[in-house]
């Protein structure tokens, strides 16, 4: 009965806290995406860590806060105190202590809902020490009882008294007579860029919502500077971009470069205008402005297509004379907008247009001359049809327009279940560069077909297949190398898909006796989550053919907490050994459909 009556405060208690929780909720939540720098950057102290950042969100940003290792560093507001639904921002923090250290993007929207993005750097010591000095300072103490810190090349002591009970040494760093320069002191060389052309995409290109287009332009190296680890990044307006930064090709002095970035059409109506620079390898963003300028128009009224003629012309006879049809465009992407155009016709009775939005019959009576604008969805055939009725005879004109097959886009930055990877892509090809957790990199290449990547792996001399299905949300992949090991991933600040790495649900036992579910999130190399006794949180590292989670486990009631440690394959994330405190009790998990591992403890 004791035991009724508490479960039934339980569930009255919850039920309270779930209606609290309803009222005012808030009806969405950002999305934060760290574009620079990639997880697993090296920075030395002292050095800036520039962070760059996209939040968005329909019910409008209202401020983007940067946080490192859980403290907050700066807090930008946006420019429009109503918020924006979409809100870029670079933001400053200054290396100060070596090791690794969590970067986190948190972005408030307009109703009080946050979400965050994260990656690790890492930060070491400079390269060169400052010169030191010795002090000493009388003591009654035996120097015996302290610890001696190893002494430096640069000064250690000459002459230390042997008696035990006077001196202790001390060492200070002075005050360097001059400012040392910092990691983004200004090149000996010239950085300068001019823009040449637009390649693609020129300014006032129409779209319709979620059309995929490459924008590409050509920039000059006017400079003195050879661009080298240089990026192309986003620094204003409208991103369109699944990623913010790009990798530039090798250029030399007087040389051009072809930078091409993968883009989106937002998904409401207006114009749409998008600038991007050039950044070198230290960080300093330079250079002519790059612009990309679009219209995704509001759907004009729409006419109900007619087959009724207009009135026929008196005195026409025979064939119509010959008049000029021809489209500005002849090859589309999918969602560009083509415009038709025709010339007078003369002696005809009529004027048709059919094909694609305007009928595959007789289709619309139009004027002549005239035109029409239209998105065709796919490769159409347009006909241009004049008719004499007192003579019945006709005169016509056709032209194809040709639409590409829609391509998804894998550009940009991403984490994948065994580190990290950043591709490019140029119509339907695509390639980029892969590092490896546990030790190498390679390279990839291949062609996209629909929403799948297919092509090659390339490292140290050999070679293999790949595979990669990119989701509906274009934000996560799954798929294989050599069609039997795992590789998959989610675009730099985005959860990993169920399934790859730590990410999704488990069955698990502890002390080989207690079942429990659990149920992980990775973003890069974090994961969080909870089991069916509290929460987890750790982080991953690659240990020979092991990915390696340590963290710590915590109770959802009470104080209690510890550590554990999590083995799993890699390339195959079906199950996971463990252990917890320590290493003195065994804690594994199993996928559904796979084996509970054996043994459970590592």
């Amino acid at each position: 009965m004791r035991r009724m009556f508490i479960f039934a405060l339980f569930f009255a208690i919850l039920g309270v806290v779930i209606i609290a929780c309803s009222v005012d909720a808030p009806t969405s939540k950002p999305t934060v995406i760290i574009a620079s720098p990639p997880s697993g950057s090296v920075y030395t102290i002292g050095e800036d860590v520039v962070v760059q950042s996209t939040s968005t969100d329909p019910a409008g940003i209202v401020s983007v806060a940067l946080f490192v290792d859980g403290a907050q560093v700066v807090q930008d507001p946006s420019p429009i105190p109503e918020g924006q639904a979409q809100f870029s921002v670079i933001q400053t923090w200054v290396a100060q202590t070596a090791g690794q250290h969590t970067i986190t993007v948190r972005a408030t929207n307009k109703q009080g809902a946050s979400s965050e993005g994260g990656i690790i750097i890492n930060v070491r010591e400079q390269a060169v020490q400052q010169p030191t000095t010795i002090s000493t300072i009388a003591t009654a103490v035996p120097l015996a009882t302290f610890t001696t810190a190893p002494p430096t090349a640069e000064a250690q002591p000459t002459n230390v008294p042997t008696n035990p009970v006077v001196t202790v040494v001390v060492t200070t760093t002075p005050e360097p007579a001059t400012v040392a320069p910092s990691a983004t002191a200004p090149p000996s060389c010239v950085l300068s860029s001019k823009f040449v052309a637009d390649l693609t995409i020129p300014d006032g290109t129409v779209f319709t919502p979620n059309a995929v287009f490459n924008k590409s332009w050509r920039v000059l190296n006017n400079g003195s500077c050879t661009w080298e680890n240089y990026s192309l990044v986003f620094v204003s307006g409208t991103q369109m971009a699944a990623s913010g930064v790009y990798p530039v090709p090798v250029t030399a002095p007087g040389a051009t470069a072809d930078l091409l970035v993968p883009m989106t059409a937002p998904a409401n109506y207006g114009k749409y205008t998008g600038t991007w620079r050039l950044r070198d390898a230290n960080g300093q963003i330079f250079g002519t402005s790059l612009t990309v300028v679009i219209n995704v128009p509001s759907p004009a009224t729409a006419v109900p297509p007619t087959n009724t003629p207009p009135p026929t012309v008196a005195g026409c006879s025979g064939q119509p004379n010959d008049f000029q049809f021809s489209a500005n465009a002849l090859n589309l992407n999918p969602g560009q907008a083509v415009k038709l155009s025709w010339t007078a016709v003369t002696n005809a009775s009529a004027v048709y247009l059919s094909g694609g939005d305007f009928g595959d019959a007789l289709g619309q009576g139009v004027e002549t001359p005239g035109n029409r604008t239209t998105s065709p969805g796919a490769t159409t055939t347009y006909k241009l049809k004049a008719v004499c009725n007192n003579s019945g005879q006709v005169r016509e004109k056709t032209v194809t327009v040709n639409v590409a097959a829609p391509v998804s886009n894998f550009a940009g930055n991403w984490n994948h279940n065994f580190g990290t990877m950043v591709l490019a892509q140029s119509g339907a090809n695509v390639n980029g560069s892969y590092t490896r957790g546990f030790g190498g990199d390679g390279t990839i290449n291949g062609v996209v077909s629909g929403n799948t990547l297919n092509g090659n792996w390339h490292s140290g001399g050999a070679t293999g297949t790949i595979k990669f299905v990119l989701a509906g949300s274009g934000k996560t992949f799954n798929g294989n190398w050599d069609d039997v090991n795992q590789w998959c991933g989610a675009r730099s600040g985005e959860s990993f898909p169920g399934g790859c790495a730590y990410a999704g649900k488990w069955k698990t036992i502890y002390d080989n006796t207690t079942s429990c579910d659990m149920s992980l999130n990775q973003v890069g190399s974090q994961v969080t989550g909870t089991y069916c006794n509290g929460t987890i949180s750790g982080t991953v590292s690659y240990v020979g053919l092991s990915v390696v989670l340590n963290g710590t486990w915590k109770f959802n009631t009470g104080p209690a907490l510890g550590p554990f440690q999590f083995y799993q394959p890699l390339f195959n994330s079906t199950y996971f050994q463990g252990n917890y405190n320590g290493g003195s009790n065994p804690w594994c998990g199993w996928r559904s459909g796979a084996s509970q591992p054996n043994p459970c403890q590592k």
